[in-house]
């Protein structure tokens, strides 16, 4: 198991079976004792699910006979919850047939509506069924792959580029595991960039008609079930008050012109700048991709912007024939005499290339010489992987501010509502600006110091409220209070430093900064951290909350690394080594142009070693997460460490990026090495790849429906809703008027069975202490 070295589990029993043989009456009880612990937990390490309920529910009679730790009730919980999700799975999955089965039949006349709708419905029986690989072979549903597809490659041809989107990011999804799709959606994202960039208002309209497409079907739909309800003497009010109100045609707020300037967001963009990317993307990338191939794909991208007659609004010298003709003509010699070259192209090469598509554009169709060269840069760029690009000018800054974890700010993150795409409040950060000012979760932004936001994109927001240190910014806010009444407040808010806490606990004690009950069972000792993101202070935080809780004993921890994109990788080598006493953490291999590099663990760093620990992961855990969960679950399969990981399979993100300035204003990401587990393992899910990521030791799903619902509680939980004096507003259920409302408990998450995979990792690691106390509980020192 390369440099992991593997102990055998059966051994290891057989060896304590045996010391104990001939031991005292309290030797015995306390080996069956370790029997039944080490029983669950093997069976849990090899993916055994029901084979762990089983071993759990076979709990010895002499294990805790007083019941102090609830272990029993705790087990019985636990089963009872899986139950409860399978029924709901069945029911869920029933439904869903009876859906599909309708809209296949109104597919039948290849309907774009009714194929997008069809095929959304398998994306959500994919999503909660236990065979995956079954439902997709389903013969029904391979003629709807085929018929969508060929559907889809329709609208791209007719230029309809939201419907060509829309059918292939569903195609994508469906067929994740093959990738077949990847491509064809990637080329609707470049469009869908090229639109919002050179023709910002067009992109609204396209998206406003599409939205009024949408809800006009709502409405016959509605009108449709209205009649039937009205033609049934039987209808009852329940039954009309499920179907609710009838749906209204909106479309989008009107457009917000902010920010849509292309030719602000070109300048600096030079020759020279990307030349030099180009260039230096070729030499360092790990794929060892030739410059000329990736010259080929810029130029191909500048081809498929000429094309698309929706930029006319832009360039009107697209509407020339015979101009575009002649553009299109010399840009296809290019591209042919590179492809027929023997040898790759030289630097110098580049640039006499990019000289003379600026001189042919200029004699023919004369767009913006930025315009050619960011298409060709970036067309270059996204050869190599998704994940290598040009850092334009216009997006440096913003760039460097997500890789800090401090910026200046007001405290909140922010989305468009899906629906009516108003700026809304997700979460204010607790602690911060924002929220001793009395900003809340859920809150619609409709100004800023007096500026509509309609139509204002998050970035665009981002812009405005974000600004120099101890200003003010006024945010206007809506938001309904118990009685559903709509309410319009003036926030002001002064702008400070945002130091965003990546490690965060089980229950938020106070709005300030840091101040957890860290303790998912507080019996038991049994410990709990959120880690966001992997930040430049993580592991200080992470080492802060564990001398927390070993101030009162520590019996198991559970790191909660689910919807972790990842971050800097010298904290995930730092927290991986809390964990892991000896042998190597993580490697780099494949690179072209630097040595393969080791990242061993320092013994007097591993101040977690032996503890009992469950890691949990999902699809989003990435990168960074990937890391630690690998290394984890590496040396727990071995044996070397109490440890496993549990959840979902990670996302498979395992490249290094290394970032190169470009001039003085821009800057090139470049894939140039993977990472490499203790084991040999390669993270990164390449093309052809069945086996990516780091798949859990014990693979326990969720249900969609859970996953929101554990989601917007968690938020709701976290923050203190605060008066303009700072002082923390406290819920009062005999004041139905009062703006205030309850703050979620998240034990529910557990006892109500949303966060299963929670709960099973805290059955876990009770059953590795079910005998431990407050008394017995390992301290610090």
């Amino acid at each position: 198991m390369g440099c992991v070295q593997v102990l055998s589990r059966a051994f290891a029993a057989s060896v304590a079976m045996t010391v104990a043989v001939s031991g005292s009456t309290a030797q015995v009880a306390e080996l069956q004792s370790s029997d039944w612990s080490k029983t669950v937990w093997d069976a849990a390490s090899v993916g055994d699910r029901h084979g762990t309920l089983r071993a759990l529910q076979n709990i010895p009679d002499d294990i805790d006979p007083d019941n102090t730790t609830d272990i029993r009730a705790a087990i019985d919980l636990l089963n009872e919850n899986f139950e409860k999700q399978a029924e709901e799975r069945e029911k869920q999955i029933a439904e869903k047939r009876e859906e599909l089965n309708k809209l296949l039949d109104e597919a039948a006349s290849n309907d774009p509506e009714k194929l997008s709708e069809a095929l959304a419905t398998v994306l959500f029986l994919d999503s909660i069924v236990l065979d995956r690989k079954a439902l997709l072979n389903e013969p029904q549903i391979r003629d709807l792959i085929r018929r969508s597809a060929q559907t889809a490659a329709t609208a791209e041809s007719k230029q309809n580029w939201l419907r060509a989107m829309e059918l292939y990011a569903r195609l994508n999804y469906v067929e994740e595991a093959s990738q077949e799709y990847k491509d064809d959606l990637e080329r609707q994202l470049v469009r869908r960039e090229m639109l919002t960039l050179y023709v910002p208002e067009r992109y609204w309209e396209l998206r406003d008609a599409r939205l009024r497409e949408l809800e006009a079907i709502a409405q016959q739909d509605w009108d449709e079930k209205h009649a039937e309800l009205e033609a049934n003497p039987d209808a009852t009010e329940e039954d009309y008050g499920e179907l609710g109100d009838r749906p209204e045609i909106e479309g989008l707020p009107e457009y917000n012109p902010r920010g849509g300037d292309y030719e602000e967001k070109l300048d600096g963009v030079t020759p020279e700048l990307v030349w030099s990317a180009l260039a230096q993307g070729a030499r360092h990338h790990i794929s060892g991709t030739q410059l000329k191939t990736m010259l080929v794909a810029g130029i191909e991208n500048l081809e498929m912007l000429i094309e698309m007659e929706d930029l006319e609004l832009a360039f009107p010298e697209l509407k020339q024939d015979a101009s575009r003709e002649k553009l299109l003509a010399h840009l296809e010699t290019e591209i042919r005499n590179l492809e027929a070259a023997r040898k790759d192209i030289s630097p110098i090469d580049l640039r006499r290339t990019l000289n003379r598509l600026i001189e042919v554009n200029a004699a023919t169709v004369n767009l913006p010489p930025e315009v050619v060269i960011h298409e060709v840069g970036s067309g270059g760029m996204a050869q190599l992987d998704e994940f290598s690009q040009i850092v334009w000018p216009h997006e440096l800054r913003t760039f460097y501010k997500r890789l800090d974890s401090s910026f200046i700010g007001v405290g909140i993150q922010i989305i468009n509502d899906p629906v009516t795409g108003d700026l809304q409040v997700y979460t204010p950060m607790p602690g911060m600006p924002a929220v001793r000012a009395g900003v809340r979760a859920g809150d619609y932004i409709v100004k800023v110091d007096g500026e509509s936001t309609v139509g204002m994109t998050t970035d665009q927001a981002v812009e405005v409220i974000t600004g120099p240190r101890g200003t003010d910014v006024t945010l206007t806010v809506r938001r309904e209070n118990d009685e559903g009444e709509e309410l319009i407040k003036d926030i002001t808010i002064t702008r400070d430093e945002i130091e965003v806490a990546t490690v965060t606990g089980w229950r938020k004690l106070s709005p300030a900064k840091g101040d957890w009950d860290w303790y998912v069972d507080k019996d038991q000792k049994i410990g709990y951290v959120r880690l966001d993101k992997f930040a430049q202070d993580s592991t200080n935080e992470l080492d802060a909350a564990i001398n927390d809780m070993r101030k009162t004993g520590l019996n198991g921890l559970i790191l909660d690394l689910r919807f972790n994109s990842g971050g800097q990788l010298n904290q995930a080598i730092e927290i991986s080594n809390r964990f892991i006493e000896n042998g190597t953490l993580v490697s780099t291999v494949n690179s072209r142009t630097e040595p393969p590099s080791i990242h061993s663990a320092n013994k007097w760093k591993a101040t977690l070693a032996g503890l009992p620990v469950v890691m949990l992961v999902n699809s989003n855990s990435a990168s960074s997460s990937e890391i630690v969960a690998g290394a984890i679950k590496d040396y727990g399969d071995a044996g070397n460490i109490h440890a496993l990981v549990l959840g979902e399979r990670t996302y498979g993100k395992g490249t290094v990026q290394n970032l190169h300035r470009v001039g003085a204003n821009a800057a090139m990401k470049v894939t140039t090495q993977y990472y490499q587990l203790p084991s040999g393992k390669i993270i990164h899910r390449r093309p052809g790849d069945t086996n990516w990521g780091v798949a859990p030791d014990l693979d326990i799903p969720l249900l969609p429906s859970q996953v929101n619902e554990w989601l917007t509680l968690r938020r709701d939980a976290d923050v203190f809703q605060i008066d303009e004096n700072g002082q923390v507003l406290e819920f009062n259920p005999r004041d139905p008027d009062a703006e205030i409302t309850e703050r979620p408990d998240p034990r529910d998450l557990i006892e109500k069975g949303i966060d299963l995979q929670l709960q099973t990792a805290v059955v876990l690691l009770k059953s590795q202490a079910p005998m431990k106390t407050s008394s017995s509980a390992m301290l610090g020192g």
